[in-house]
């Protein structure tokens, strides 16, 4: 069985730097507030501002999970801040990069996208948590599928199907509620506009997309090559 790769995610890249940078600022917007002028004081106000943007997006990418996706002899995992999702290589029907088509031209998408031949398996696994989070980080992928499909509808029709359903019923009768139920509609409406369920952002790999669908793609043919020994 081949071995395990590990995808490191660039999304807690300078993490540490932009901590420390904001406690520099913090430190500096204090030493101001000492000198008696009220043009200092503004600028200490903008410096304090300035350390706690620092400090909270230095923060937010501390918690990010350090490996983004991971291939296993079994299966394909996504590392995400709040969960994750497993899929067996026998549930991934295809993966690529998603284009758009505008007139005669086609334009690819900042993602990856993977099709599931069963995403009621991926459903039933699926944390309410993290379909939350998902709904609203694919949000900009579907208004951009949106309106590249219907480029002479006003906002506001676009901007209705950007709210999913909470009831979902899928092709082998199973259903599913809440927010399960609105990622549901979500895959489903992902895959008529791009012909994918899944979206991962080009940003949390540590490789160019087309390095990682090849990894992909050589690994799950080597893995279902040698299971069948």
């Amino acid at each position: 069985m081949p071995k395990s790769v590990w995808i490191k995610s660039s999304a807690s890249n300078n993490a540490k730097t932009l901590v420390f940078a904001g406690s520099l600022l913090v430190l500096l917007g204090i030493s101001t507030l000492y000198v008696p002028a009220v043009l200092v004081s503004l600028v200490a106000s903008v410096i304090f501002f300035l350390a706690y943007l620092g400090i909270r997006v230095g923060v937010e990418k501390w918690m990010q999970p350090v490996y983004s996706v991971v291939l296993c002899y079994d299966h394909i995992q996504f590392h995400h801040r709040y969960g994750g999702w497993c899929l067996p290589w026998d549930k991934l029907q295809r993966i690529d990069v998603p284009r758009l088509s505008d007139g005669l031209n086609w334009h690819d998408m900042n993602y990856v996208g993977l099709r599931l031949s069963d995403p009621d398996y991926l459903l039933d696994s699926l944390s309410p948590r993290l379909s939350a989070h998902l709904l609203t980080e694919q949000r900009a992928a579907l208004l951009a599928s949106l309106r590249r499909s219907c480029q002479h509808c006003q906002d506001s029709r676009v901007s209705d199907h950007l709210i999913e359903d909470d009831y979902f019923k899928s092709n082998s009768g199973k259903i599913y509620t809440g927010l399960t139920g609105m990622f549901a509609n979500r895959m489903k409406k992902l895959r008529e506009l791009t012909g994918y369920d899944l979206l991962i952002e080009q940003d949390i790999l540590d490789r160019e997309a087309e390095d990682f669908i090849s990894l992909v793609r050589n690994y799950k043919s080597q893995t279902l090559r040698e299971s069948e020994h």
